[in-house]
């Protein structure tokens, strides 16, 4: 089979090779999935770079989440041949992954390959980071990276739940398509943060903030919080920390909180872990959910893939195919 892998951390764009090797074999209890389709997701960077939460043992295959159809499976599996799923599994840039029938979720004839290999960490962000949150109606949410997929998902979860949400990016491309959302939409290339958060609240400051930036971006959405506002940091796309001020955390009781996917889901017992997954299908498939693909590529073109995945301006996935 044909796989993406790594020896040595660095830029994905230099470390990264497509290898040959031999097909992989189900254990006991397991099943074989062939890759139809996986995201290029920021987290893969991060891994690739050296800078994730887990760090592999290398030589190391890349990709957290696919989607595909079992092509083999151990006696003693639960899941048949032929069986479309979604997957939950380290390695998922390769054609075969070998896998566990719990890593695994039965897809619906209606949903598409390219949406459901990318339900297994966006959306469950989405939904946990609102849980988190647990802002009321009328509250103001402000989030950084205010176009990408995570961002978009918050907003239509947002405007269900009938909380104000301002979406902060860098530049006008994306404006008309995440007020159409129900965003109020900040280009920070060309007006102020801090000023225009401050008029939509009246004064009062956002109750929670979303940053997947750091950086500048970061420390600024975090001055717009009002008294006992949350900032919670759930990606570090610019690479830089956040210094948020004492005065801040002392006088006005504001909270900086970290979130990181793999946490959040094994704080989680399977009942409510099953019940997450069954609201993402369903959100998905009802399109409550955006889940939108801007781009595919085959896997012998993983660089155009990951050229195309830092592109600015980019309102959708680019998926890898096999």
């Amino acid at each position: 089979m044909r796989a993406i892998r790594f020896e040595r951390f660095g830029d994905p764009s230099e470390v990264l090779r497509l290898e040959e090797l031999p097909d992989p074999a189900p254990g006991p209890g397991q099943v074989r999935v062939r890759i139809t389709a996986r995201p290029v997701n920021p987290s893969d960077r991060l891994f690739v770079e050296g800078r994730y939460g887990r760090r592999p043992e290398l030589p190391s295959p890349v990709g957290f989440e696919a989607a595909g159809v079992v092509d083999d499976a151990d006696p003693g599996a639960a899941i048949p041949t032929g069986t479309r799923v979604a997957l939950d599994a380290a390695g998922t840039w390769q054609e075969q992954v070998i896998a566990s029938p719990d890593d695994l979720t039965v897809l619906p004839d209606d949903l598409a390959d390219e949406t459901a290999c990318q339900m297994t960490i966006n959306p469950p962000t989405a939904i946990l980071l609102m849980r988190e949150a647990a802002l009321e109606p009328g509250q103001w949410l402000v989030q950084t990276a205010g176009a990408s997929t995570v961002a978009q998902m918050v907003t239509c979860l947002a405007v269900r739940q009938n909380v104000h949400c301002v979406n902060v990016v860098r530049g006008p491309l994306h404006t008309r398509a995440l007020a159409a959302l129900g965003a109020e939409v900040i280009d920070s290339s060309c007006e102020p943060i801090a000023g225009r958060i401050a008029d939509l609240t009246r004064g009062e400051g956002a109750a929670a903030a979303f940053d997947a930036v750091g950086g500048t971006v970061g420390e600024e959405v975090a001055r717009c919080l009002g008294d006992g506002g949350r900032l919670i940091s759930y990606g570090l796309l610019s690479g830089r920390p956040i210094a948020v001020r004492p005065e801040d955390l002392i006088f006005r009781s504001v909270a900086v909180l970290g979130f990181w996917l793999p946490d959040q889901l094994a704080r989680l017992h399977a009942a409510a872990r099953g019940e997450l997954t069954a609201a993402v299908l369903d959100a998905l498939r009802t399109g409550v959910l955006p889940a939108p693909v801007d781009a595919q590529y085959g896997l012998d073109d993983f660089g155009g893939a990951l050229r195309r995945a830092t592109r600015p301006g980019r309102m959708g996935k680019v998926i890898l195919t096999s």
